[in-house]
């Protein structure tokens, strides 16, 4: 199943995208590990484009395509203003989900307005333990109503967070089969169906906490929250800050290919000539490379130095469009060539090491429900407090209740931003300021570690390659006919 209205990201219901955009597996359950809550990563693509707009207070329609039911289940509608760090639930339907084809919902008339993401999701009734999640893009205006029904939820913090079972590197929730969940917290509108009613007994464990986020949520920097609403204004040059720094962690493959470059003023360019860096000046900066996964950044509208240092032989072009035309130029950066994909951004943070400490002494105050990789093959869960840890702390860390990976799995050791959305707790010991442990139940990666997720790694002379996931190389095989991997590049094969 798949929701065909709004258009979910990648969804190929949505005519503005063609073939290479859509995903054609958009049917298929988020991965068992969680590698892809939320959203599968989708909502991290920009510019950000909705694709309807609705009025806080009115009623709408989701529209779900698809045959394979699985004898229905449970789902939730959701809204998330912070880039799928976290979810409020605007409507549950407990039981019989996705048996009908359209579902109405109403956007709370106390909802910010702004863009926002909206989600379904759903835990199926038969067939394996599953979560499925489909996420759109969309706007949000005030509501034109000056009168307000009398109701419990009155604004956006007071609505839950969405329920999340089944993704076990995101927490231990998991459904019973046949045994459809019911939300212990399910929002403002419910729907009961399937011999479910509102004196079924609620599902049991804290499966709705917003916390670990998602693997794929990333702070881009553009939350559209209001000023207050996570307690602590953030001002318009830590929002410009942000967006920055995401602009470097994100930087585009460049291809090692000739590429022609035209100045327009000679005043405004010049070429360092020091080793492989090109200094730019300019009032405004296109790069305009052919690119591998490029997302699509805003350009720069202020006077800077932009500096640009590439780790294999390169031909970089930059349009700068300021004065009077000059003849075409060409710029060429050379250094050692690398059998790994070009990588021109910033050094990614150390990734941490397994917890060999006694866990409750250096790691809290912890985050409910992430894990804590004791080893390779080992992991704790942070859990509320049961009295058999001495500790002023309500969730700790129960040695107790140490488990050991499935074969096939291994423990990585991450780290992961707060979001603005919620309040910050205490900084976490031995953890970077602002970050806490929040470490991944991942596929056993033999390859060994890397530091840029989506990079290539040539092997077995460019016949053979591997992709970074989640800090480890992946073996993908060989590569196909005609082709051949060189530089963390596929091309074509001149032989």
């Amino acid at each position: 199943m798949e929701m065909s209205w709004p258009y979910a990201l990648h969804s190929k219901f949505n005519p503005a995208n063609d073939y290479t955009a859509i995903d054609y597996s958009m049917t298929s359950p988020l991965s068992a590990d969680g590698s892809n809550f939320p959203c599968k990563g989708y909502q991290n693509d920009r510019p950000f484009a909705p694709v309807v707009t609705y009025v806080a207070g009115s009623t709408y329609n989701l529209t779900l395509a698809g045959t394979a039911t699985h004898g229905g289940g449970s789902c939730q509608i959701s809204l998330s203003y912070d880039n799928g760090a976290t979810f409020r639930v605007i409507k549950s339907i407990i039981g019989g989900c996705p048996l009908a084809s359209t579902y109405d919902f109403t956007i709370p008339s106390f909802v910010p307005e702004g863009d926002a993401l909206l989600s379904w999701s759903w835990q199926n009734h038969a067939g394996n333990r599953e979560m499925y999640q489909n996420c759109a893009q969309i706007t949000i205006h005030p509501s034109t109503s000056q009168r307000r029904k009398r109701q419990s939820f009155k604004t956006l913090e007071s609505l839950p967070f969405i329920w999340k079972a089944n993704l076990e590197g995101v927490n231990g929730c998991a459904t019973t089969e046949r045994d459809d969940p019911v939300y212990p917290n399910p929002g403002p509108d419910v729907v009961y169906d399937d011999r479910h009613s509102a004196s079924s007994v609620a599902t049991s464990g804290t499966c709705d906490w917003p916390t670990p986020y998602g693997m794929t949520y990333k702070d881009l920097g553009d939350s559209t929250l209001p000023p207050d609403s996570d307690g602590s204004p953030t001002s318009e040059s830590n929002r410009i800050a942000n967006a920055e720094a995401s602009d470097v962690n994100e930087t585009p493959t460049i291809r090692p290919e000739t590429i022609r470059a035209t100045a327009t003023s000679e005043a405004a360019s010049r070429y360092s000539g020091t080793k492989s860096e090109l200094l730019v000046r300019s009032a405004s900066i296109t790069a305009a490379p052919t690119l591998l996964d490029a997302p699509k950044k805003a350009v720069a509208s202020d006077l800077r130095t932009v500096t640009v240092t590439a780790d294999c032989e390169t031909t970089i072009t930059v349009t700068i469009p300021f004065g009077t035309p000059l003849p075409t130029m060409r710029t060429t950066t050379r250094t050692m060539p690398s059998s790994r994909q070009a990588n021109t951004a910033a050094t990614p943070t150390p990734q941490p090491t397994y917890a060999t400490q006694e866990a409750n002494a250096f790691y809290l105050p912890c985050v409910p429900g992430t894990f804590l990789c004791t080893s390779r093959t080992t992991f704790l869960t942070c859990n509320y407090n049961d009295g058999t840890v001495a500790s002023d702390e309500t969730w700790v860390y129960l040695a107790s209740q140490e488990r050991t990976v499935a074969a096939g799995m291994e423990c990585l050791p991450m780290l992961a931003p707060h979001a603005n959305s919620v309040p910050l707790q205490e900084q976490q010991g031995s953890t970077p300021v602002g970050q806490y442990r929040d470490d991944r139940y991942v596929a056993a990666r033999p390859e060994g570690p890397c530091d840029v997720n989506g990079s290539l790694e040539c092997t077995g002379n460019g016949r053979t390659f591997s992709v970074c996931d989640n800090g480890g190389w992946i073996s993908m095989g060989p590569v196909a006919y005609g082709t051949v991997c060189s530089n963390g590049l596929i091309i074509a094969s001149t032989t």
